[in-house]
């Protein structure tokens, strides 16, 4: 077997004093005068070249900005009365179930589920628009939603929609029997918003949310829209 050499000795490693350079000195800093600047000239002011507005929509954006002024619960009534009041849980359509939550439901698909005094809102029915109050005597709703382009339908607690949540579930994860459940859909079949009605608050306030949506499309008032400045 071949090894390798034994290293060659070698003597101690020495280094040199080092020589003494002295203390070190600094020169004292030398005054200097005062720092001054010359006052901005002035200029003109600034013009735009074109108009920012110019194709804004005007309407429109006065339109928002006076929503959450004017428009309360006393305010949609009016004189003619609204379409449609009461309370309800309202909330927005969910996202879609992933692929194992298809796949395999009985693992991954639980149903989500929220309490209905949560959730619950107070909604008015004017025109083609249901707007969402926290409460009755709130002076703006918290949202509007155009209705044209919506159907609703009766969910069937027994078969719920696979994107629709469950509120106030029973042992069974569903929703108690006094309760009724409005889906609004957009035209592709997803869910816009769900409504869910307590039986106690009025026992045909599901049925009439149901006709009063509906009763857009089939009366043809699609399209004439209430504006909200005329309310």
């Amino acid at each position: 077997m071949d090894l390798a050499s034994p290293a060659v000795r070698v003597s101690a490693a020495v280094a040199d004093t080092a020589e003494d350079a002295g203390a070190a000195t600094v020169d004292a800093a030398l005054p200097t005068e005062a720092a001054t600047a010359d006052p901005a000239a002035a200029v003109e002011p600034a013009e735009c070249v074109d108009d920012p507005m110019k194709y804004a929509p005007r309407d429109k954006i006065e339109e928002k900005r006076n929503v959450g002024i004017r428009i309360s619960v006393a305010h949609l009534r009016g004189t003619g009365g609204s379409d449609f009041e009461g309370k309800a849980a309202v909330l927005r359509g969910v996202r879609e179930k992933n692929l194992l939550a298809k796949c395999l439901p009985c693992v991954f698909g639980e149903r989500d589920f929220v309490a209905y005094g949560e959730a619950t809102r107070y909604v008015v029915v004017k025109g083609d628009n249901c707007f969402v109050f926290l409460e009755e005597n709130d002076p703006s709703p918290l949202y509007a939603i155009p209705l044209h382009d919506k159907t609703a339908s009766v969910e069937d607690p027994a078969n719920p929609e696979g994107t629709s949540l469950t509120i106030s579930p029973t042992f069974r994860n569903m929703s108690k029997d006094d309760l009724d459940t409005i889906l609004l859909k957009y035209e592709n079949g997803k869910i816009a918003y769900q409504f869910t009605f307590n039986k106690q608050d009025g026992s045909d306030l599901a049925a009439r949310f149901l006709s009063v949506v509906n009763s857009l499309k089939s009366s043809g008032t699609v399209g004439d829209r209430v504006s909200l400045l005329k309310l």
